[in-house]
């Protein structure tokens, strides 16, 4: 298998272009561009849309619901640096937008509640759905509308 070079000086083979970050797969093209190296170019960015298309795209009958809690599924699971980190951010957003997020937070908190009342959780999850049902519980006490 022929090595690809990268923007930054190293040659990897091209089945291993699917680590690189996108700012690496992007730099790599341009300069692969620039270096009239074609194939290379070529192989780097079939890379991109490939990834392009799975982060980006719906597939087959996928709401675009589903579409975002599959990316937020594939962010936390290894493209998060920290969610202390993402909470502020996700606070330093428009009032109005804030609100939304909090309605999508609440409702999965719910639902985590619901599948801790009817024992839908193992290990894995446990910290999760019993913190959600005593919060749903909290909320409960003080006449909250769930």
């Amino acid at each position: 298998m022929e090595k690809i070079k990268l923007s930054t000086g190293e040659f990897i083979d091209a089945d291993r272009l699917y680590y690189q970050s996108n700012r690496v797969l992007i730099d790599s093209y341009k300069k692969a561009l620039e270096e009239d190296r074609d194939a290379d170019a070529e192989e780097i960015l079939h890379n991109i849309l490939n990834r392009f298309e799975y982060d980006s795209c719906q597939k087959d009958g996928e709401t675009k619901d589903e579409l975002f809690a599959r990316q937020f599924g594939d962010f936390v699971n290894g493209k998060m640096g920290s969610a202390k980190d993402v909470a502020k951010k996700m606070s330093c957003e428009h009032r109005y937008l804030q609100n939304e997020m909090f309605h999508v937070c609440l409702e999965y908190i719910k639902i985590l509640a619901d599948n801790a009342s009817e024992g839908r959780y193992d290990a894995r999850n446990r910290y999760a759905a019993e913190t959600s049902k005593k919060i749903i519980d909290m909320f409960k006490e003080t006449n909250y509308p769930y």
